[in-house]
């Protein structure tokens, strides 16, 4: 009986082994590695002509170009192949338009013509700006020496966490203190009661902030409220809050590390600044530039009334040309002293 049971055994681990052995080798073989994609071009793609206007064509380097102007927090509008495509199609407009206008005579209309004076001085101003920033020179021997001088400034100011509950009355405000006096869930009364929609869904969390981000009634109790501990209404233009801080964070100096940039900033912005100033000495001097400034303190601002060549939509103000970039004006450029 052992015995036929050694060979049975010994039979059926035969057929268990020759079963796996069929199974490998009927097994389909494994999938073929991807090829990977072929490199782009991009010589031969920015070529391609996505429009045509008779001899002119629009290529895809010349969208693309544009396109990359875009700030990265909207280019994934573009995303929507349709809005891709609409935004396109406006830029293919704009040129289509724009020829169509110069046919009917628009480049010789004078507000046309002073809209792109204004224009192009921005232009040259800017990339004339951009040329002298781009020949300063900042060491980390400048860097260093700047941020021991100014240590203070550097400082990262003091800042607290807070929550609030605004409500319109004094009387409302002392009724809600009431309820949290008693035990009330601070969380559910903000919801239930604070006008600030903003943030009364989060209990009135209000983040980390420094002096002088809330309105001095606000600043003034909240920075000097002990931690927890839930203020008297306190009254601003807003209505009647009730304050509690949960976080203080003293003042403290920042590492070199930590503002090497914002430093860096400081020192070119008063390299320029002093370059400027020289070239600005310079150039009033070769095209014959003076300034009124007594009269500057008559100029309104804000007072309703458009300035010139300025319509519904105005964003720019209008330069006042000093004569064309490049040549002096035919006549001197002065502005008449204020009489005395």
């Amino acid at each position: 009986m052992k015995r036929g049971t050694f060979f049975l055994t010994l039979i059926l681990t035969w057929v268990v082994m020759a079963s796996v052995l069929v199974a490998q080798d009927t097994a389909p073989p494994p999938p073929a590695p991807a090829t990977p994609a072929a490199p782009v071009d991009e010589a031969a793609h920015a070529k391609k002509v996505v429009a045509k206007m008779g001899d002119k064509v629009v290529t895809v380097g010349e969208i693309e170009q544009e396109l990359a102007r875009i700030p990265p927090q909207f280019a994934s509008n573009f995303a929507d192949p349709k809005r891709k495509e609409q935004y396109i199609q406006n830029m293919i407009d704009r040129q289509v338009f724009a020829v169509e206008a110069k046919n009917h005579g628009y480049m010789n209309k004078p507000e046309v013509k002073e809209k792109i004076d204004s224009y192009v001085e921005r232009v040259l101003y800017s990339d004339f700006m951009k040329s002298l920033s781009d020949k300063i020179v900042i060491t980390p021997e400048e860097i260093k020496a700047y941020y021991e001088a100014n240590k203070e400034s550097f400082a990262a100011p003091e800042k607290i966490k807070a929550r609030h509950i605004l409500v319109k009355t004094e009387e409302e405000a002392k009724t809600v203190k009431d309820e949290l006096t008693k035990g009330g869930n601070w969380d559910e009364l903000a919801k239930k009661y604070s006008t600030d929609k903003s943030n009364a869904s989060r209990g009135g969390d209000l983040g980390l902030f420094p002096r002088g981000r809330m309105v001095p009634e606000f600043d003034e109790v909240a920075f000097s409220l002990p931690l927890n501990e839930i203020s008297n209404p306190v009254k601003t233009q807003f209505g009647y809050h009730l304050i509690k801080v949960e976080e203080k964070k003293a003042a403290e100096l920042q590492t070199l590390e930590q503002v090497e940039k914002s430093v860096t900033g400081k020192i070119q912005n008063e390299k320029r600044e002093k370059m400027v100033e020289e070239l600005r000495k310079e150039m009033y001097a070769k095209y014959q530039v003076t300034l009124d400034t007594e009269m500057i303190k008559e100029i309104r601002v804000g007072s309703g009334a458009p300035a010139a060549g300025a319509g519904p939509g105005s964003r720019t103000p209008r330069t006042i040309p000093l004569g064309r970039p490049g040549q002096a004006p035919k006549e001197p450029v002065k502005v008449q002293e204020p009489q005395k």
